[in-house]
């Protein structure tokens, strides 16, 4: 009891609640900061957290969302999503749906390697994306392919 009370009387007990007090605060800053910044991390595709996500240009971040929706086989989010209006209104979305099916029939699954924003000219984004389509029958192709994407109510098209 009496080191407790000498411990107490000399300050080294006050400091130490200072010192659990700061780090209290800085803990609490960095969790704000996580819950903040984790939204934007959030790739609009399937709403998974994804740390590369966050960093890409919304141009980017729309191309990738396009790969993932194609590799999820899932031509319905393109066409709701990623489609302009001008050729929604060339299109129906069942002819849409079923020319999409026909072309991803026999793909295993594709995967973008490299991703980067050229950027801004012309009222269009230029991106560019590396990828690698697997077949079911094995065989792997890889591409390099330029994609223009518009602006349209907030959200990028390709």
């Amino acid at each position: 009891m009496k080191i407790f009370s000498l411990y107490k009387r000399s300050g080294i007990f006050l400091q130490g609640s200072r010192f659990r007090g700061k780090i209290f605060s800085i803990l609490l800053l960095i969790l704000s900061v996580i819950i903040i910044f984790s939204t934007p991390g959030c790739r609009n595709y399937d709403e998974k957290f994804d740390v590369v996500y966050f960093f890409k240009t919304e141009p980017e971040k729309a191309v990738l969302d396009f790969f993932q929706a194609l590799d999820s086989k899932d031509p319905d989010f393109i066409y709701t999503n990623l489609l302009p209006d001008r050729d929604k209104n060339n299109i129906s979305r069942e002819k849409y749906l079923e020319e999409m099916d026909k072309v991803l029939s026999g793909v295993a699954g594709i995967e973008v390697t490299k991703i980067v924003y050229l950027g801004y000219e012309n009222e269009m984004s230029k991106v560019v994306a590396k990828f690698e389509i697997s077949y079911e029958n094995g065989e792997l192709e890889k591409h390099k392919k330029y994609i223009y994407l518009t602006e349209e109510n907030g959200s990028w098209k390709i």
